[in-house]
């Protein structure tokens, strides 16, 4: 790891993201990073979806850095990171960052909240590192293979092919989405959705996400996908869906409990994709509950295994 300084854009509206910047070079990437809160504290790694960067978690962060270490890494490509030449954009690659930065900030008794394409990246990316690991938060996501999913491989497949492609590299239509279409209860404001949609400014930014999406069809990374969600079986979940989420359809809420046994389930209601955007005070209502009975029985037992429902 080696240091480095970077001057944010003038774009970055620091009253709704008013955390310091932090930045490293790992495998010739810049790296920029969120580190708030007590170096003492439990981690909170906060891994961002596919489209989005480390703002996805901007309320998480300021409403539980005063008792957390809340870290959240922009992967190469994303947010204020830059990516080294001959980077493909691709989950084994991203995975791999994960892993490195996780090892150059000597992080430990880490809990790993994921969304979308952040659950992925964190199971091939920590099953390595799986004793540093003392739970998982996720939502709208998945570890496994998607083998069985028909319905969600044929989606991907539409959402990469080249028509799409072609549409979202003139009219980033993808980061736009972010702010609209996955979002049920509120309103996102102007300037948080443009958040989403500024660091893909360049056109050649733009199909990113959408390679890395790709990437989850690849019979080889499903299969060691399948392998690395075994590291985790004996950790405590948080399980956090909307109902309205296509992902909950699928019962992949479900799914996560009968991976991880000692888990806690919440569908939020009227909530679709991004619980961490669509419902953020509930999200962070349902983890200081479940992490208030981890910590009273020193861990889960699968006797406390429990679905509740919760509204935004």
């Amino acid at each position: 790891m080696e240091p480095t300084n970077h001057t944010r854009p003038t774009w970055l509206d620091s009253s709704i993201y008013p955390f310091k910047d932090n930045w490293m070079i790992i495998d010739g990437h810049t790296i920029h990073y969120v580190d708030e809160g007590p170096r003492d504290k439990p981690v909170l790694l906060f891994v961002h979806p596919g489209p989005a960067w480390s703002f996805a978690y901007r309320y998480q962060i300021r409403e539980l850095s005063r008792d957390f270490r809340c870290v959240a890494p922009d992967f190469p490509g994303y947010g204020l990171s830059k990516a080294a030449d001959r980077y493909s954009f691709t989950l084994p690659e991203q995975a791999e960052i994960l892993t490195k930065f996780v090892k150059a900030l000597h992080l430990k008794n880490i809990i790993v909240w994921a969304n979308d394409a952040g659950g992925p990246t964190s199971i091939l990316g920590l099953a390595r590192l799986a004793d540093l690991v003392d739970g998982l938060v996720v939502g709208g996501t998945f570890g496994w293979s998607l083998k069985p999913y028909r319905t969600v491989r044929w989606t991907l497949r539409i959402v990469t092919s080249p028509l799409f492609r072609f549409i979202n590299r003139y009219t980033n239509i993808l980061a736009w989405l972010m702010g609209h279409m996955a979002v049920g209860t509120r309103k996102m404001s102007r300037t948080e959705s443009e958040h989403y949609q500024k660091p893909f400014k360049e056109r050649d930014s733009r199909n990113r996400p959408l390679r890395l999406f790709r990437s989850f069809l690849d019979r080889e990374t499903q299969d060691e996908l399948d392998n690395a969600l075994g590291s985790f079986r004996d950790k405590p979940v948080l399980v956090q869906f909307g109902d309205k989420d296509p992902m909950t359809g699928q019962h992949w809420p479900e799914r996560w409990t009968q991976e991880i046994p000692r888990s806690r389930v919440y569908i939020i209601s009227g909530v679709k994709h991004f619980t961490f955007e669509d419902a953020p005070e509930a999200t962070v209502e349902n983890f200081r509950e479940w992490w208030k009975t981890m910590r009273l029985s020193d861990g889960f037992d699968s006797s406390t295994n429990r679905t509740s429902i919760s509204s935004s």
